[in-house]
């Protein structure tokens, strides 16, 4: 009897291990361009699904490859097939500004251009198409191992052609955080406040390409025909997320009685908890740096919040009680025992056989 109130003791005072359910059963993820590997682990850990409505990463359209295509069909006296894939290539690079291609891909699709029109016999097309292989990249030095000396010859002379001619700044005011290519070449992006004549790099005037991608908006590209000091405002389509009615149904019809709809936004990540009602019970906002760390911590609170102890749930305080209980039966028996008289020992008797 004695050792029951220490058992009880013992028990109230050990953890109790009950796992919980999480406070939602969907974690609906909208972060363009971020690495999301740190949210689905702390929804999965939580015991959350997870479901990713990023727009995907944006493809564009594989010219380099069609240069060269072009460039070996050249190579192997197809001059048709050339010309073909590289009047190809130049429909696609006048549509996405030069996307996807470098400086010396984007000079090599007019030189080829211009080679395969001096084989077909058209030495005014061809000159033009040399002229625009300067613009693009003035500085290129041709390698002597894959250009013969007429090649370089006719580069050389283009080139001295475009010593006189004039000069004009071509600059692009992008939002923030967008990368900025021109004729192939990335270069930085001005704020829009300096938008100003003479804000950009000096070039050739004459045909040029510009195209701008950013993390959260569609990509954008041009030609441009410089012949003066140009800022060029990109028009870049904002891809805007789906809204909470859009994610409630998808919650709905995947049974989740609530779901967390997270959200990133430039250097700022919002996590909300949603009921299926469509009330928001919970949210967390942190800013971001270099990845979505803080963002999966903001999902792991919601997911799962630290439990509110009152003080009579507490294992101290039923330890307590427990302790105040075993004194309540102790003190008891040990006064009455102090209390008794009789004496405390005992003799056994008996008839011994001898």
């Amino acid at each position: 009897m004695r050792a029951l109130p220490l058992l009880l003791v013992a028990a109230v005072a050990l953890p109790r291990a009950v796992e919980a359910r999480p406070t939602a059963d969907v974690v609906v993820v909208w972060a363009p361009g971020a690495r999301i590997a740190p949210i689905e682990q702390a929804a999965r850990q939580a015991g959350a699904a997870v479901i990713d409505r990023s727009p995907a990463a944006q493809q564009s359209q594989d010219v380099a490859s069609m240069v060269k295509r072009g460039i070996a069909a050249y190579d192997a006296l197809r001059f048709p097939d050339a010309l073909a894939a590289l009047d190809e290539a130049k429909a696609a690079v006048d549509r996405t500004g030069a996307a996807g291609l470098t400086q010396t891909e984007l000079s090599d699709l007019f030189l080829y251009r211009g080679l395969v029109k001096i084989q077909q016999g058209d030495p005014t097309a061809a000159w033009d198409e040399l002229i625009t292989s300067v613009t693009v990249n003035p500085a290129r030095v041709l390698d002597p191992a894959r250009f013969p000396p007429r090649v370089a010859q006719e580069i050389a002379r283009a080139r001295t052609s475009l010593a006189d001619r004039q000069k004009a700044t071509l600059a692009v005011a992008a939002p923030s955080g967008c990368t900025v290519a021109i004729d192939g070449a990335e270069i930085s992006a001005i704020p829009s406040a300096a938008a100003l004549p003479g804000a950009g790099v000096p070039r050739i005037i004459g045909p040029h390409w510009t195209n701008v991608t950013c993390v959260d908006r569609g990509p954008w590209g041009t030609r441009i025909e410089l012949t003066g000091d140009t800022t060029i405002t990109p028009r870049n389509a904002p891809l805007t997320p789906p809204t909470t009615d859009e994610v409630l149904i998808q919650a709905r019809t995947a049974g989740a009685q609530a779901f967390v709809f997270v959200e990133v936004s430039g250097s700022v990540g919002t996590a909300r908890l949603i009921g299926i009602e469509g009330r928001e019970r919970d949210r967390r906002t942190v800013t971001l740096r270099e990845d979505v760390g803080p963002l999966a911590e903001a999902v792991r609170d919601l997911l799962r919040p630290e439990p509110k102890t009152r003080w009579y749930e507490s294992r101290w305080a039923w330890a307590g009680g427990a302790a105040l209980l075993a004194a309540a039966i102790l003190v008891p028996i040990t006064a009455a025992v102090a209390g008794d008289n009789r004496p405390s020992t005992w003799t056994a008797k008996g008839k011994l056989p001898w």
